[in-house]
């Protein structure tokens, strides 16, 4: 019988990512990689972690426990300097009540006198459970949100973040280029270290 690894997200734009970095580090590679989308009737986990790392625990924890398959499972999300982590764990449902990314965006700017940009950081927490397995590794990067949406790609608030070690938003660049300056990216880059 293969061995079978779940995506635990529901995300397109997650999942077509962490296939990329199971690809690109190598990991998992006898595995059969199912998402969510492969299963009817799972439910969903309430995500009431103070971080998130304790929310991917969670996630991963919760379909594990559904499907008794090892589970990789991601929470992710920004924090603004001097907004008590702002929105950090809240952040997609931030979007999702205040009606969209330009809203949490708009209510940031206006918090901050509305400057040219602000201070940012991105960060992915990943966890790995499954039978005598439990680990949770964080990646983050640091960088700046600005107030305007700039490029087409990516998803979320790919087109508000600029990191520091460039000048365009998640959303100008090409695939390869924003997957390897990604908080997913040093997530998967700690999480490959230890697994092999």
């Amino acid at each position: 019988m293969a061995n079978n690894l779940l995506l635990g997200s529901g995300n397109s734009g997650k999942i077509k990512e962490i296939k990329f970095y199971l690809e690109y580090f190598n990991l998992f590679t006898g595995f059969k990689i199912l998402d969510l989308s492969s299963f009817s009737g799972l439910g969903e986990p309430i995500e009431n972690g103070a971080t998130f790392e304790e929310n991917s625990i969670i996630k991963s924890t919760f379909f594990f426990n559904k499907t008794n398959f090892l589970t990789l499972s991601d929470d992710s999300g920004f924090t603004v300097e001097g907004m008590e982590n702002f929105p950090g764990i809240k952040t997609a449902r931030a979007a999702k009540e205040m009606g969209g990314e330009q809203q949490v965006v708009n209510f940031i700017f206006e918090k901050n006198h509305n400057r040219r940009k602000i201070s940012a950081t991105f960060h992915c927490c990943l966890a790995l459970i499954g039978h005598k397995v439990n680990r949770a590794v964080t990646g983050k990067v640091e960088g700046f949100i600005i107030s305007k949406r700039k490029g087409n790609g990516g998803f979320g608030y790919d087109p508000y973040f600029i990191p520091s070690s460039s000048k365009k938003t998640f959303a100008e660049m090409d695939l390869k280029e924003k997957m390897v300056l990604s908080h997913r990216f040093e997530a998967f880059r700690i999480l490959s270290a230890i697994q092999k």
